[in-house]
């Protein structure tokens, strides 16, 4: 989708643990992977996309653009208006459930607003917006979907939060760069606005063992997946009472 006049909503998200994937399970395994199964999620989050039994995908023109390369997907909007906020709210936490929940990968993300151009015939992407959202991704302990706070001073914001009560939320940790900042976040596992068939704990139990063995002998590493998990937990208990918490 080409954008090149005005702001929009950008959202970035990071494959954690891929690194250490690709060493355990070789390069050309993950390949496979990232090129079938990871393209076919990232389409199948976009509004009013269909999955076909053959696995094949159709895609519905609509106001979300994406780009994917290796352990990294972008998701932006044609422009900032709130129909945009809205979907990018539905597509970012379909994502996040798939990934998590299907293949049992970890991942987070963030969503910014700003400046953001794109050309994908030039393989242009440039934009404030982005690296803000790099950024406040990389800034979280946890596997969370967190709001920059661009974003909280739109002028629609606050109907957000009103038309989306517990699944836009508070974090329940702060952020690494400020110990005071628990910034809004979505609640990924929410059945009420997503369609999230998938038990996400069992899907977090997965996640946490098959840490364990490609980060085995890796000491520091290890200390920092079950931290992780831990307030990943925490986060789908608290906003989701429902779900039954599963001792590692």
């Amino acid at each position: 989708m080409l954008v090149t006049e005005g702001e929009r909503f950008v959202a970035f998200f990071d494959i954690l643990g891929f690194g250490s994937w690709v060493e355990s399970e070789g390069s050309k395994k993950v390949f496979t992977y990232v090129r079938g199964f990871l393209n076919l999620m990232v389409r199948s989050s976009l509004p009013g996309s269909t999955v076909h039994q053959d696995m094949s995908v159709d895609i519905q023109k609509s106001d979300i653009g994406y780009i994917n390369f290796s352990d990294s997907i972008v998701f932006y909007s044609r422009n900032d208006s709130y129909h945009c906020l809205k979907a990018m709210l539905t597509v970012c936490g379909e994502f996040m459930n798939i990934v998590i929940c299907g293949p049992s990968r970890m991942l987070r993300g963030a969503i910014a607003h700003g400046e953001f151009y794109a050309d994908p015939k030039a393989n242009a992407y440039v934009g404030k917006a982005l690296i803000d959202a790099y950024k406040l991704e990389e800034d979280q302990d946890w596997l969370g979907l967190s709001l920059h706070d661009s974003v909280e001073v739109v002028k629609y914001f606050q109907q957000a939060l009103n038309e989306h009560n517990g699944y836009i939320v508070r974090s329940l940790v702060p952020l690494r760069s400020n110990s005071n900042k628990k910034p809004y976040c979505i609640n990924w596992a929410n059945k009420k606005y997503l369609n999230a068939s998938f038990d996400a704990m069992s899907s977090i139990e997965t996640c946490y063992n098959r840490g364990l063995v490609s980060l085995q002998g890796n000491s520091k590493e290890l200390d920092k997946l079950k931290l992780r998990i831990e307030y990943t937990k925490d986060f789908l208990v608290y906003y989701n009472p429902e779900l039954e918490v599963k001792e590692n």
